[in-house]
């Protein structure tokens, strides 16, 4: 299973030190940097105290995401019933059919529990039309089941942050996926090899997503 999926990623061209990578990138952004356990023996931390998320880095928790995962976080103040995911349509459509395997092939009548919240919310949850930026539209995927908190989340900056995102490293190619999911703001991504560059665009993507997140979260309870 998820054979399609690892097809679409391209080994490194040699193994990195993740663990130096992200210390550089931690000390010359200012932020929090610890080693930690996790269930294979180790990982690392970032944390972006001023602004409030942190990276992890560590044994993947996806199936779809070969060898090491690099996960940004941050808390907001939505609502725990809020979902929403983005990705590009490539990978939408790569999960998509792994998804409908799995329950044609096991006779299921309805979607399996035990896959990612990503992947049961393919089916599940209706798209939110993206008109513009053109590429946006073009090569990504939003679902929600809040159509109306998802609007107010791509606002003006968010759309512009991901516009730029497409056009400069977010490729098809990449396994990427935004979710929001009990107050949460995830991005998943395969951790390995690691580039400061990576790091500092991925951050910023996040810095941005967190802000557009929390106005979003504001402007729902008061409206």
């Amino acid at each position: 299973m998820f054979a399609s999926i690892k097809r679409m990623i391209a080994p490194g061209s040699s193994k990195g030190d993740e663990g130096q990578v992200l210390s550089n990138w931690a000390k010359a952004e200012g932020y929090a940097y610890k080693t930690v356990r996790d269930k294979d023996g180790g990982g690392h931390v970032v944390q972006a105290e001023d602004e409030d998320w942190r990276v992890e880095w560590g044994t993947s928790q996806r199936s779809y995401i070969r060898g090491k995962e690099l996960r940004f976080r941050s808390e907001t103040k939505l609502s725990p019933d809020v979902q929403i995911l983005v990705t590009s349509r490539v990978l939408a459509h790569t999960l998509e059919t792994e998804v409908f395997s799995s329950f044609t092939n096991a006779m299921q009548t309805q979607v399996d529990n035990s896959l990612p919240d990503e992947m049961r919310w393919l089916p599940m949850h209706p798209r939110v039309t993206l008109t513009e930026p053109l590429v946006l539209a073009k090569r990504f995927v939003v679902l929600s089941n809040a159509e109306t908190v998802a609007r107010r989340w791509l606002d003006d900056s968010l759309l512009a942050a991901l516009e730029d995102a497409a056009t400069s490293w977010w490729t098809d190619a990449l396994i990427m996926v935004i979710t929001v999911n009990r107050g949460r703001l995830t991005i998943r991504m395969p951790g390995q090899p690691l580039e400061e560059g990576q790091l500092h665009a991925v951050g910023r993507l996040c810095s941005q997503a967190t802000r557009s997140l929390r106005a979003a979260a504001l402007s729902s309870s008061s409206g």
